[in-house]
């Protein structure tokens, strides 16, 4: 329930954006933007959802009556969907998979790239992919393997690469700015890093006092999802990133 009250709120919120220049790309203004835990986004005039091993699309040219299209089985332990550039980043327990959007809307299969078995968003970037890899508090975990930040190569689309891996205490959403990463660490709180060189991450910020499940950056303004409220900042300074307000929320 929470994941689904999450992804609605932010969806809502994001909507009110009248700039699309930190809308990831496909999406317009009027659409919304979601966090990286979302299971659906909104690509021109088609919605795309995910459920445990399927990938839906729904055409909504006509918002009052949605078509179904295509329903696409694509293995075991689906969980996040994050679009970009005509591509949609699905985040599963055992990797990543990487789907093209065919001009008629229908998803094809281009690339994958596997990893432990844990609970893992996904963000990306026209060169990179940012997976984090949760295994704290994860049901479906493999025992004895680490919680991680892995950043892909995606430069070749059709070969994903792992290019650097950092340890991260209980990760959970992420998002992306430029080369500013935001990473959610559960009751640990927010981090902020330059992701300019991927092998060699730099710490901007470290908000320790908030829960922080997933978070979506925004012109200059960071909405940070928690159990039970979303918290509003000015992060247009990373040296003084300012609370400018929160929502509570019912789970």
């Amino acid at each position: 329930m929470l994941r689904y009250l999450s992804c609605f709120l932010l969806l809502a919120l994001a909507s009110c954006a009248e700039d699309n220049s930190s809308l990831a790309p496909g999406q317009s203004s009027n659409t919304g933007l979601g966090g990286s835990l979302a299971r659906f986004t909104i690509v021109d005039d088609f919605l795309y959802t995910v459920d445990n091993n399927s990938l839906h699309s729904f055409d909504i040219s006509n918002p009052a009556q949605p078509e179904p299209r295509a329903s696409i089985e694509v293995g075991q332990g689906v969980e996040t969907i994050f679009p970009l550039n005509g591509l949609l980043f699905l985040g599963t327990q055992s990797g990543m998979l990487i789907y093209q959007l065919l001009p008629n809307g229908a998803p094809q299969f281009l690339s994958s790239y596997q990893h432990i078995i844990s609970c893992d968003p996904v963000v990306a970037n026209t060169q990179f992919a940012y997976v984090t890899l949760r295994v704290s508090g994860c049901r479906q975990a493999v025992a004895g393997a680490a919680d991680l930040l892995e950043i892909i190569d995606i430069s070749n689309i059709q070969q994903p690469t792992i290019v650097a891996s950092y340890d991260l205490e209980s990760p959970y959403g992420l998002g992306l700015d430029g080369e500013t990463l935001f990473v959610c660490l559960g009751t640990s709180g927010l981090k902020i890093f330059n992701a300019a060189d991927p092998q060699n991450l730099q710490q901007l910020a470290f908000l320790d006092n908030i829960n922080a499940v997933d978070v979506i950056p925004l012109n200059g303004l960071l909405l940070v999802i928690g159990p039970d409220r979303i918290v509003q900042y000015d992060y247009s300074d990373l040296g003084d990133i300012k609370k400018i307000s929160e929502i509570a929320i019912g789970v």
